[in-house]
């Protein structure tokens, strides 16, 4: 995985998912959150950038970016730049997902508008899955199995397309 604000969040709901479990009654502040982090090792700055990354996902599921409605046989035409960060196969896999009825048009640019938000110059489909799993998992459209979006993340990916 890439050295940046990824690795952050990564970390970030590794520890959430942790903490969750031993205590699920137990609420972290943003202040709590940001100590833990520091302590991990992490940049303030990383982590200041990690947080508002999260919070543009909010703005972007609160209607502030109006939804706009893709017919079925469309397809995505993707830019110069956003073929250097996503390569074949990670376009192929959100394409799978759209197929399968899993990611609808809006849920894809809101992935390929955070995607492109990172510093990174390429991203590998496992860091892909990651920013999938998060801007659905903060999905106020419908509800989203946490089975299933752990899948996306820590399955084999022998099912996307090529």
């Amino acid at each position: 995985m890439t050295n940046n604000i990824l690795d952050v969040l990564t970390y970030m709901f590794d520890y959430l998912f942790e903490e969750s479990e031993h205590d699920s009654s137990h609420e972290i502040d943003d202040i709590e959150l940001k100590a833990h982090l520091s302590d991990a090792g992490f940049d303030t700055s990383r982590i200041e950038k990690a947080l508002s990354w999260l919070e543009n996902i909010a703005t972007l599921q609160d209607g502030r970016i109006k939804p706009f409605s893709a017919k079925s046989s469309s397809m995505r035409i993707y830019s110069d730049a956003e073929k250097l960060k996503l390569d074949a196969k990670s376009r192929g896999f959100l394409l799978f997902m759209e197929n399968m009825g899993q990611l609808d048009a809006n849920q894809r640019e809101m992935i390929i508008e955070q995607i492109m938000s990172l510093g990174d110059s390429n991203l590998s489909l496992d860091d892909l899955k990651w920013v999938v799993m998060m801007v659905l998992g903060n999905s106020i459209d419908e509800d989203i199995s946490a089975q299933w979006l752990e899948s996306i993340v820590f399955l084999d990916d022998n099912h996307t397309l090529q």
